[in-house]
């Protein structure tokens, strides 16, 4: 099917009457032809008609001998036709060795002009920035008094701009002999060879497929040097939408999903998820995507040409299938792996639960690409009883993509699906409880239930789940406790969203004290929720952390009506409680309670809205210097040196808990006063800073980041 380029120049075989027409009268226009053009319609048919010679070629096996003979018997006839006919070569070549030498030379070009494709759009879109913020400037200067500020932002964004187009522009193309002499090329010309001769084999197949395009060569090369995890692992890529920005961990949790690989890799395998990244990315089939400046990347993301690769790589394997707009598709008579894409018609959910009735079993992977509204049935829901990874709820980091549910009574249905291993409901709607059911999941190793605000409460059963690794409930804000079964979760890895609450009558919930027996435990985030209640019972509430060996990160969030707004209000009430007991009632009232004491082997501490003005009131500090991160994120904090928890002199000496901070994120804190100077020599090893909405640092970088 013809399609239409960007230079309107269409996508199309010469076998077409009208293409050949179309490139002539656009050369005679004057215009000069893209590289895109040139190495998707012309190369692909030039190799085509060059195979297509080859039925023509006599045989290779003619002998010497016979060459000679006639060689001297039609000596004057030659000469004589040579006279008459000057361009007539009389010399005998091998025609199949010349094929051979002109089919590899126009595959080298092939190969280059894909490079040069790759360079002509990014010089491209640097151009384009570069145009658009000239257009912006010029605006800006009509509208903005000029001012100091004003001329270094804007040459700064110039100088950036200019750098990168000036870097494009002039950085070498890269390809070269040794590069085209490689084993990936090699591996990528048997295969475009293979194609030509199956071209030649096959009268109805009119020219070379789009599939063999440049791009798909150096994707297929790169593809058929993987490992079969690896290859699997790459095709995961073709479901997201073009230019998707895809956070590294949704990638993560459905491989560990389809078992391509476990969390913690065993002793046979020893690829991990960080390896993969990086084999993709400096291949060129990934790109990182950094946030703000921040020196590690959580996202990532694939140019347009190598996900149109990957996308046929993928057809071919019936990894996924996809539509003429190279969208994923919910049909599963051709694969395992349905997607749900939202289009104006609703035909992607109306398919999946109606258009193939019977094949559920089939379905090893769902994944919701773009549906905001998912409607199932219980009957039907169940009936997929083969399924590792439900990816139902958002992959999108954008808090504007919402998706609901008609209603949660489909969920009965898990317990049908005893292999499944991931699922994600997160930010979803309309969920108000999890049905028992899904406490039949024995193979669950993560349940994603990040953003469900309706959520109220989880099953008394979750203790069930022995192979839960990863447990998210983060900003599931009508929870009130955690049912004691959390505490048995003995594989648990990463608990994000525990609250700590009111204690209740009873005692039958969960506190911090009685997850201190999960080993495995690295990753911890609680939400401190107890309201209008005093700051000590949060202390003491908190004091078991001093016993978590294993943790490494830990993050903690108070709610915004949680304020230290109370706390002189507490203590002058229960002051004056303390005059009037008898002394040796007054003796048995403790005022303060102990500071709880943070885990000896932290790595990371988050902070977010914490009620107090100094870190100290809150938490005591090991002799440790293993903490790497401190973020602390709105509250009430006021000086930087409290943030260390002591005064100068106990910041500078040998046992000061902050020493080792690399990275140092403050956001939101309109009462922190300090000087940019004293920041650096309270942080020796800082290489990271950033700010946000701090009102009162002074002399601190103005784009609120600072890279050592």
């Amino acid at each position: 099917m013809s399609s239409t380029s960007k230079n309107s120049v269409p996508i199309s075989s010469f076998s077409s009457p009208y293409v050949p027409l179309d490139l002539v009268s656009y050369m005679k226009s004057g215009k000069i032809m893209p590289f895109h053009i040139f190495n998707r319609i012309v190369m692909p048919d030039f190799l085509h008609h060059l195979s297509n010679e080859r039925k023509f070629l006599p045989p290779s096996s003619s002998s010497s001998s016979s060459s000679s003979s006639s060689s001297s018997s039609s000596s004057s006839s030659s000469s004589d036709g040579a006279k008459e006919h000057p361009d007539l070569i009389t010399e005998e070549v091998d025609l199949s060795e010349l094929l051979e030498e002109i089919q590899e030379n126009v595959i080298h070009i092939h190969k280059a002009c894909g490079r040069l494709e790759e360079w002509e759009t990014d010089v491209n879109l640097a151009i384009n920035q570069l145009v658009l913020q000239s257009l912006d400037d010029a605006y800006k200067d009509k509208e903005n008094p000029v001012s100091p500020n004003f001329l270094q932002n804007k040459f700064l964004k110039t100088q950036a701009n200019v750098s990168k187009l000036k870097e494009k522009i002039y950085s070498p193309l890269k390809f070269s002999t040794d590069n085209l002499d490689s084993e990936s090329f090699k591996t990528s010309k048997s295969s475009v060879t293979r194609s030509l001769d199956h071209t030649v084999n096959s009268p109805d197949q009119k020219c070379l497929p789009i599939a063999e395009s440049s791009p798909l060569i150096d994707v297929r090369g790169f593809y058929d040097g993987l490992d079969q995890k690896e290859k699997n692992c790459l095709l995961c890529f073709s479901v997201f939408p073009e230019n998707a920005v895809i956070k590294k961990k949704v990638l993560v949790h459905w491989w560990i999903g389809e078992e391509f690989f476990d969390y913690f890799p065993s002793c046979e395998d020893k690829s991990t998820k960080a390896d993969i990244f990086k084999k993709f990315t400096k291949a060129g089939i990934i790109e990182p995507v950094y946030k703000k400046q921040r020196p590690s990347p959580d996202s990532c993301k694939m140019q347009p040409f190598v996900r149109n690769a990957v996308i046929e790589i993928a057809e071919e394997v019936e990894f996924a299938e996809f539509d003429a707009d190279k969208n994923p598709t919910a049909n599963i008579s051709l694969s395992k792996r349905p997607c749900l894409v939202k289009t104006e018609e609703g035909l992607s959910m109306r398919d999946f639960t109606y258009g193939f009735q019977s094949k559920q079993d089939k379905v090893q992977m769902l994944f919701n690409v773009s549906e905001r509204r998912l409607e199932f049935k219980v009957n039907w829901f169940s009936k997929m009883t083969n399924v590792k990874v439900l990816q139902l709820g958002k992959w999108q980091s954008s808090a504007s993509h919402l998706i609901e549910v008609e209603d949660s009574e489909f969920l009965k249905g898990l317990k049908k699906m005893k292999f499944l291993r991931y699922l994600s409901l997160r930010g979803v709607s309309r969920i108000t409880e999890l049905p028992s059911s899904i406490c039949k999941l024995g193979n669950l190793r993560i349940l994603n239930l990040n953003g469900c605000h309706d959520l109220e409460k989880l099953p008394n059963g979750i203790g069930s789940l022995k192979k839960l690794t990863h447990l998210d409930m983060y900003e599931c804000s009508l929870i009130s406790h955690m049912p004691k079964g959390i505490a048995q979760l003995s594989e648990l890895q990463i608990l994000k969203g525990f609250v700590v609450a009111e204690p209740k009558s009873g005692d039958d919930y969960c506190r911090l004290a009685h997850l201190t027996k999960l080993k495995n435990l690295k990753k911890l985030s609680v939400h401190v929720d107890l309201k209008f209640s005093e700051p000590e019972k949060g202390k003491r509430e908190l004091s078991p952390l001093s016993q978590y060996k294993n943790l490494e990160s830990l993050s903690i969030s108070w709610s915004r009506i949680y304020k230290s707004y109370k706390q002189e209000k507490v203590m002058q009430k229960v002051r004056s409680q303390a005059k009037r007991l008898t002394s040796i009632e007054r003796s048995s009232v403790k005022i303060p309670s102990h500071s709880p004491s943070l885990p000896v082997g932290l790595k990371k501490l988050d902070l977010l809205y914490f009620p107090g003005s100094k870190i100290s009131e809150w938490f005591s500090f090991s002799e440790k210097k293993n903490l790497r991160k401190l973020y602390v994120r709105g509250g009430s904090l006021t000086d930087q040196k409290e943030v260390r928890g002591g005064n100068l002199s106990d910041l500078r000496s040998d046992k000061c808990f902050w020493e080792g901070v690399e990275f140092l994120r403050l956001g939101f804190l309109g009462k922190l006063q300090i000087d940019w100077g004293e920041m650096k020599q309270l942080f020796p090893k800082l290489i990271y800073l950033e700010t946000c909405e701090c009102p009162i640092l002074t002399t601190f970088p103005s784009d609120g980041v600072w890279k050592k």
